[in-house]
């Protein structure tokens, strides 16, 4: 399933970027790509890309494509199973404790991580908030109901600085995500 992708899209469906999971599939058929299914309403999209591209390479296809296609300035990541894998298997050393969420943050830049991780140990924390690093990874454990007010959460989320950098997903998500990229037969 080397040709198996899921992308990424940072601020679907908030603050006025809002697409139907229908359209974003009509626009990745456009590009040619088959096996596609969203996940959720948060723009994840699964496919199968037989594209002689390299990984960047189709990550920026993709963004030019939205971008055209839905008139906003699209932001992607691309990870294929393998990858999606890794990041369960990092996230899962690092449980979250009861009543707090555990995010992914998905980047291209291993050096934001550095940053991430400093902007992080310089700001006020929320009671039981944690940021790692692990492998090729970043995670964040946030009180529930604190992921945009917590001062790192409003800091990185929300900022314009970090759109086209890196976006978050939930563990849960990444679980979901995972699971349908392992049976792309199923709808």
């Amino acid at each position: 399933m080397e040709n198996r992708f899921c992308a990424f899209l940072r601020g679907i469906n908030v603050k006025g970027t809002s697409m139907k999971m229908d359209d974003l599939k009509a626009a990745f058929a456009s590009m040619g790509f088959a096996n596609i299914k969203t996940i959720l309403a948060s723009g994840n999209v699964i496919f199968d890309s037989e594209k002689e591209l390299s990984q960047e390479e189709l990550k920026l296809f993709i963004e030019k494509e939205l971008s055209s296609y839905f008139q906003y300035d699209a932001h992607v990541f691309l990870r294929k199973t393998k990858e999606i894998e890794v990041i369960l298997r990092d996230i899962d050393a690092y449980p979250a404790p009861k009543d707090c969420h555990q995010y992914a943050l998905i980047c291209d830049s291993k050096e934001s991580f550095t940053e991430l991780k400093e902007l992080f140990d310089s700001i006020a924390h929320e009671p039981m908030e944690q940021f790692f690093v692990v492998s090729s990874n970043a995670f964040w454990i946030v009180p529930k109901g604190s992921t945009l007010s917590s001062e790192f959460g409003s800091k990185v989320l929300v900022k314009k600085q970090y759109k086209s950098s890196l976006t978050s997903r939930n563990r849960n998500t990444m679980e979901k995500i995972y699971n349908a990229m392992n049976n792309p037969k199923k709808n």
